[in-house]
């Protein structure tokens, strides 16, 4: 294939992200947009027509690619559509505000024979890239347990990344807290779906086991600031251990000399000199440049929609465990 690949975005908030992300990409040609309401000012930097009818968007432009970064509610909806009409979709995190939804988009994905890439973008931070490299190549062995905090929806992002690296979640057993300490006012807006809740509120706290036998433990509280670590990683292996310090921060392995003579080796990877930000548009322009490649080259969708699928199922087995005060079978 010599021509780039048309591609639409629904949603034009976090969605100029993917549309930064489809102007830079070389296997791409950006040529609309949809909202629900004018936003005339976000695509007349691109020089593309904004749609509020995404059927006659589809219709007269017929896109290969559909990008999706609108609120959850509306990505079953949209992402159907859009599958339907024969093109790849790349759906923002959470896939879907319920199990039930989020299945019905793989479905249609699977009787399209279109890829369903879901944007879980921490996993494309500079940190995690590196961490996941070093990972693989057997640096530390083979996993035993990761430790993990996190600010507020960070841990549902983080988590996503975890399981990345340790397998598919088997069970759960969790503690969820909403009740305000005296005083104290939310700190900020609860985001909950039917069967879950995405942000952490006063603290969330869980246990996880994978199909690998590695451990995950993990928590996170809406009272944290973004401004110190927004996220921390250990995970400890058979012959050492990775630390992140933060989601676009240093990134340590601490290696035993081989035979062990009471020697350790310290190395730090570290994407730049100076304090990182956090990166989020960083990393959301390069998951979706990743996904236009794979499309492009005819691969499967880098971030598949069957990990928003484990995460959706991850968070219900959290709710349902904190409920029951028991474990939880995925």
């Amino acid at each position: 294939m010599s021509e780039k690949l048309k591609a639409v975005v629904a949603g034009c908030s976090w969605g100029g992200n993917h549309m930064q992300a489809f102007t830079e990409s070389e296997h791409t040609e950006l040529i609309g947009a949809w909202s629900r309401t004018e936003k005339p000012g976000v695509t007349a930097r691109h020089h593309i027509p904004l749609y509020t009818d995404f059927d006659l968007m589809l219709q007269e432009l017929k896109p290969d690619i559909v990008s999706i970064a609108t609120p959850e509610s509306s990505h079953c909806k949209l992402a159907v559509k859009a599958l339907n009409a024969a093109a790849h979709v790349y759906c923002e995190k959470v896939l879907a505000s319920s199990l039930e939804a989020a299945l019905a988009m793989v479905a249609a994905a699977e009787n399209a024979g279109k890829e369903l890439n879901v944007g879980y973008n921490y996993r494309y931070s500079p940190s995690c890239l590196f961490l996941t490299e070093t990972l693989k190549s057997g640096a530390i062995g083979q996993p035993l347990f990761a430790m993990l905090r996190a600010f507020s929806c960070c841990i549902h992002h983080m988590t996503d990344y975890v399981n990345s690296l340790l397998g598919t979640p088997e069970k759960v057993v969790a503690v969820v807290n909403d009740q305000l300490p005296a005083g104290k006012d939310v700190p900020l807006t609860p985001v909950s779906f039917p069967t879950f809740t995405y942000t952490a509120m006063t603290s969330k706290s869980y246990m996880v086991q994978y199909d690998s036998g590695a451990m995950l433990m993990a928590a996170a509280t809406d009272f944290s600031s973004a401004d110190s670590p927004a996220t921390s990683l250990l995970i400890e292996g058979t012959e050492g251990r990775l630390e992140l310090n933060n989601l676009s921060g240093e990134v340590t392995l601490y290696k035993a000399e081989a035979p062990f003579k009471g020697n350790r080796i310290k190395t730090v990877y570290s994407p730049s000199q100076i304090l990182d930000k956090i990166g989020l548009a960083e990393s959301c322009i390069a998951s979706v440049k990743d996904f236009t490649r794979a499309m492009f080259n005819h691969e499967p969708a880098p971030t598949p929609a069957a990990a928003g699928i484990a995460m959706i199922k991850l968070e219900e087995g959290i709710q349902q465990s904190s409920d029951s005060e028991q474990w939880v079978k995925m």
